[in-house]
C-alpha cells in the first residue's frame, strides 16, 4: 500500500472541496484533493451561478463570463463556448401572471447570474486548484478514515492500482449530498428537517440566448394541486436549456409525487414557450435529495472539517448549493489556514460559530419557510397576492437568493426581520 503526507487532505473535488483546496494552496499549504471519478463527470445541477456564487467565485479570481478566466477546455467534442451566458435575473410565474425581476441591487455583489455548465465549473476549479500547486488525483475515492488516537488522519483510498493510504493534519469532508466519508466520521442529516427533491435534464432550444431565468411557482401535480415546490428554465446560451423541477419533503403529499412524471409535465408546459420538444431530452434526466438548511451535523471534529452538501448547506428557500459550496469552502479554508499557521488544531472550533454567523439564522427562517409552503391550502392565496405587486416579488427574490443589505432599510430587509424575530421563539427546525 502506497502512501502520501500532506497538510489538508480534501475528500470531492466539487465547488466546495476544490474552493477550499484552492483557497489553502495560495496560502502556501500543502493540499491533496481527491476525486472518485476517474474522468470529469457531467452533471445537470448548479448549472445557474447567483450573484452570490459569482462574487464567492471572484475572490478566487475566476469570472465565469471570460473564457480566459476559465482553465478548462471543451468538455464534448462539440467544443460548446466555455465561457459563461449571462442572466439578468428571474421571471416569475405563477396564478395566470408574470412578474420580471431583475436581480436585487446590493453593495457587495454583482448585478447579474451567470449560466454555466457544472462539468465546466468544476474542471475549472481543478484547473485553478491544479496551478496553485494542489496535487488532485482522479480516480481515488476515500473509502475509509485514517483514525490514530481517535483523531482522523487521513483517508484509505480505492483505486485502480489498488489501496493507498493518503496521510493527513487535517481532513476536509466535500463529497456532496448523502456523504459516504461524513457518515463514516459520525455526520447525520436532521431528517425532521425539511430536504428538497430535484430533476433536471437539457433540451434543444433557440430561445438558449436569453437571459432571464424562467421559475414557475407552485406548479401543478397531476391531480392539479399546487405542489410546494417550482419549475424552472434556465437558459445556457450554447443552444440549450437546463429544465428542472424540485420538490420539498415539506409538501403534505410528498409520498405521491414522481419526480420523473412531474418534470415530463413540466417540459409539455413549457414547451412552446422554449420552442422545445418535450419528448426529445439531450440526456437522462437526473434526480438527486439535497440536504437543505445546514441539516446535517456534525460540521467539525477535532481534525476535520464538513463543507457544501456533505453539510447540508444549500439554501433552504430556493435549494441552490454552489453559493453556499463556495462560502463554507472559504470559511474551512481560513480556519484551517490558522490551525495549520498557529500549530493550534483547536481553531477549528472556529468554523461552526463562522457558519451559524453567517447563515444560521438565514437557515432557521428558510426551514420554518418551507414548512409554511408545504400546505397547498396556505401557498395559493398567498401567491395570488403576491403576485399582483412587483415589488412584493422583488422582496421575494431578495429574501430567496440571501441578497439582504446590512442597513436593512428596504421592505424585503424589514419583512426578514420580522420573521427572524418570530423565529426565535420557534423550535430549531
Amino acid at each position: 500500500m502506497t502512501s502520501v503526507d500532506t497538510d489538508v487532505l480534501v475528500v470531492g473535488s466539487g465547488p466546495s472541496g476544490s474552493a477550499t483546496a484552492l483557497r489553502l494552496a495560495s496560502l502556501g499549504h500543502r493540499v491533496t484533493l481527491v476525486e472518485k471519478r476517474a474522468t470529469p463527470r457531467h452533471k445537470a445541477c448548479g448549472d445557474v451561478l447567483t450573484p452570490r456564487a459569482v462574487a464567492e467565485l471572484a475572490r478566487l479570481g475566476v469570472d465565469p463570463l471570460d473564457s480566459g478566466s476559465l482553465d478548462a477546455g471543451p468538455l464534448d467534442p462539440g467544443g460548446r463556448p466555455r465561457a459563461g451566458h449571462r442572466i439578468e435575473g428571474v421571471r416569475l410565474i405563477a396564478t395566470g401572471r408574470e412578474v420580471t425581476e431583475p436581480w436585487p441591487e446590493h453593495p457587495d455583489l454583482p448585478d447579474h447570474a451567470v449560466a454555466l455548465r457544472r462539468d465546466v465549473l468544476d474542471e475549472s476549479l481543478r484547473a485553478r486548484a491544479r496551478e496553485a500547486g494542489v496535487v488532485v488525483l482522479m480516480g481515488h475515492e476515500a473509502t475509509a478514515p485514517l483514525a490514530e488516537r481517535g483523531f482522523v488522519r487521513g483517508a484509505i483510498m480505492s483505486t485502480l492500482d489498488g489501496e493507498r493510504e493518503i496521510r493527513a493534519r487535517f481532513v476536509v469532508v466535500a463529497d456532496g449530498a448523502n456523504s459516504r466519508f461524513g457518515r463514516a466520521l459520525g455526520t447525520t442529516r436532521a431528517h425532521d428537517w425539511p430536504y428538497g427533491i430535484a430533476t433536471r435534464s437539457y433540451w434543444t432550444s433557440p430561445r438558449s440566448s436569453d437571459h432571464w431565468l424562467e421559475t414557475w411557482l407552485a406548479i401543478p401535480d397531476a391531480n392539479g394541486t399546487p405542489i410546494a415546490g417550482y419549475g424552472w428554465v434556465a437558459p445556457l446560451g450554447d443552444g440549450t436549456v437546463n429544465i428542472g423541477v424540485g420538490v420539498l419533503s415539506s409538501y403534505r403529499d410528498i409520498r405521491g409525487v414522481h419526480a420523473l412524471k412531474l418534470l415530463d409535465a413540466f417540459a409539455r408546459q413549457v414547451a412552446d414557450r422554449w420552442e422545445i420538444d418535450p419528448g426529445e431530452m439531450l440526456k437522462p434526466p437526473t434526480r438527486f435529495r439535497v440536504p437543505l438548511g445546514g441539516s446535517v451535523g456534525p460540521t467539525m471534529g477535532p481534525t476535520f472539517l464538513v463543507v457544501g452538501d456533505a453539510a447540508g448547506a444549500a439554501n433552504p428557500f430556493n435549494g441552490d448549493g454552489v453559493d453556499a459550496a463556495l462560502m463554507t469552502g472559504r470559511l474551512a479554508a481560513d480556519v484551517l489556514d490558522e490551525a495549520l499557521t498557529s500549530g493550534n488544531s483547536t481553531s477549528l472550533q472556529r468554523y461552526p460559530t463562522l457558519l451559524a454567523d453567517s447563515v444560521g439564522q438565514y437557515h432557521k427562517v428558510g426551514r420554518l419557510t418551507a414548512r409554511f409552503v408545504g400546505r397547498p391550502g396556505v401557498v395559493r392565496p398567498v401567491l395570488r397576492i403576491a403576485m399582483r405587486s412587483d415589488r412584493a416579488m422583488g422582496s421575494v427574490l431578495r429574501i430567496a437568493t440571501r441578497q439582504l443589505r446590512d442597513d436593512g432599510a428596504g421592505s424585503a430587509e424589514r419583512a426578514y426581520a420580522l420573521v427572524a424575530a418570530l423565529s426565535k421563539l420557534a423550535p430549531n427546525w
